[in-house]
């Protein structure tokens, strides 16, 4: 019995709204071929199958057509409503089937079972189909934007903007075949900008090209979703719930969960980090997390604790912090309406958590310079984040770590214990309590709702096992802010202006 799939969340956008894309039990099955010769008999084994209905030489050629091919479903009864104005992100693995989906809702290939309704003009972000590397780039503007739909008149008339946002200069006359990916990536983007689409398709394209052209991407992006639908599949889950109210979670071809982008990418990552766990403590660890043939934790060095302070963290990639000197701006701006405060609950026990046990988190709280809890911090104050916790059973090196998110989901910053225990090897027994400290400066934060995530895990940063985590271990929200220009404000120790020698 397939799962029913997890609408999460309240459903965002206007109600009002007209349906521009309603997927109803939408299935796709693929049949695929043991070799390319069983491809070409099948046809001629089937009509034979067909002229002879009965009896052993039937039943013997069903069985040879089954062996030749097995069916696999790409999607299964898929179904959604997408409305006018509407940003939705599609999250999953690889071969989950969130490209074929798209593919059959911008119309380039047929479902198997079930239909695809859509109002108004598609455009799909594919910087290479269209273009031909033999033309040049102005001979594949009129190309491309004429299978598109735009007449020469029209492609006339936006030549010179098309040729402005690409940005090639004189290569716009040479052949495209001449191009590196990063220019014809600008050339097929300028293009898709400039066809008056109601609905954009994109799979993965705003991750092309250099820097500055992502930027600009993105720019044409957030202006795109001011007046268009927008349909958008990524493995980047910030940039889903960055650029997307809502959001589908596919998962071998059927929808696992379905809501807001936030709450639909944390229940993604949260199924993906707890896969990858298990994976991680079923290859060659044993019951206590440590690798095979590797020494137990009771024969590690028992070290009561492990820290780095500077020298050391900058040594090993962590900036130095600016020496702490009087800030006569700062203090005027404690003094305004623009001063930057924070309200910090208390920690909540029963908030949301995942992990496959071996440690537990009891407790996250700000503390100021005497170990005091905060229930309240001002930007630019120093503050300690502690993460106190209990092992459940003996650990070698466990790693604990923290994320400060925005409302969106957005991580704007965040740190980990790791490099601290590569050279200082640090252990703790079953029941043993520990404490994980991260000292830093705090941010200047616009105005807004933000959550810590805390979680503590075994193995290396880019390969463990979540023990546990809480994602919403600390609420805080930040109620006035001089911090106006970008997602945080970092504190600044000096500016000045003058002239200069």
């Amino acid at each position: 019995m397939e799962r029913a799939p997890a609408r999460l969340g309240a459903e965002q956008g206007s109600e009002q709204s007209p349906v521009v894309v309603e997927v109803s039990h939408v299935s796709k099955m693929y049949g695929l071929w043991s070799s390319s010769q069983a491809r070409l008999a099948h046809p001629m084994l089937s009509a034979v199958r067909q002229m002879v209905p009965f009896g052993r030489v039937s039943r013997g050629m069903e069985r040879r057509l089954k062996g030749m091919y097995r069916e696999f479903h790409a999607l299964r009864d898929v179904s959604l409503e997408i409305r006018q104005g509407e940003s939705w992100g599609f999250v999953g693995v690889n071969g989950s089937g969130k490209s074929t989906l798209l593919k059959i809702i911008s119309g380039n290939l047929r479902p198997t079972a079930g239909y695809a309704a859509v109002e108004g003009k598609v455009a799909i972000l594919d910087y290479s189909s269209g273009i031909s590397g033999d033309f040049t780039g102005r001979e594949n503007v009129y190309l491309k934007a004429s299978i598109l739909g735009l007449t020469r008149r029209d492609i006339d008339e936006r030549f010179d903007s098309i040729a402005a946002f690409a940005d090639i200069g004189d290569f716009m006359e040479q052949p495209v075949k001449t191009y590196s990916s990063g220019m014809g990536a600008r050339l097929g983007f300028a293009i898709m900008a400039h066809v008056d689409a109601d609905i954009l398709i994109t799979d993965e394209a705003l991750a092309v090209g250099d820097a500055f052209f992502v930027q600009k991407c993105m720019a044409y992006v957030r202006k795109f979703l001011a007046k268009g639908t927008f349909l958008f599949v990524s493995h980047s889950v910030n940039d889903v719930v960055a650029l997307c109210q809502k959001a589908v979670w596919l998962d071998q071809g059927t929808i696992r969960a379905i809501g807001s982008a936030k709450e639909v990418t944390d229940a993604y990552l949260e199924h993906a980090s707890m896969h990858l766990s298990r994976k991680y403590l079923a290859g060659g660890r044993s019951a206590a997390g440590e690798e095979e043939g590797a020494p137990d934790a009771a024969g590690a060095r028992d070290e009561p604790g492990s820290s780095l302070s500077q020298p050391e963290l900058a040594r090993l990639g962590h900036a130095r912090p600016a020496r702490v000197v009087r800030d006569p701006r700062l203090e005027l701006l404690n003094r305004t309406q623009w001063r930057n405060d924070i309200q910090i609950p208390e920690f909540d026990p029963a908030a949301k958590s995942f992990g496959v046990g071996g440690a537990r988190i009891e407790n996250v709280s700000f503390e100021d310079d005497r170990g005091a809890a905060l229930s309240w911090v001002i930007g630019a104050e120093m503050v300690s984040l502690k993460i106190d916790l209990v092992a459940e059973r003996d650990l070698d090196a466990p790693i604990v770590g923290f994320q400060v998110k925005d409302r969106l989901g957005q991580t704007l910053f965040a740190d980990n214990t790791y490099l601290v225990t590569v050279e200082q090897p640090f252990s703790v027994k079953s029941g043993q309590r520990f404490q994980a400290e991260f000292r830093f400066q705090m941010p200047l934060l616009p105005v807004g709702d933000y959550v810590v995530r805390a979680a503590v895990a075994l193995g290396a940063e880019d390969d463990n096992a979540m023990l546990h985590c809480l994602d919403d271990a600390l609420l805080f929200r930040s109620t006035t802010s001089g911090a106006r220009h970008g997602l945080v404000g970092v504190p600044m120790q000096r500016i000045t202006i003058g002239l200069a020698g």
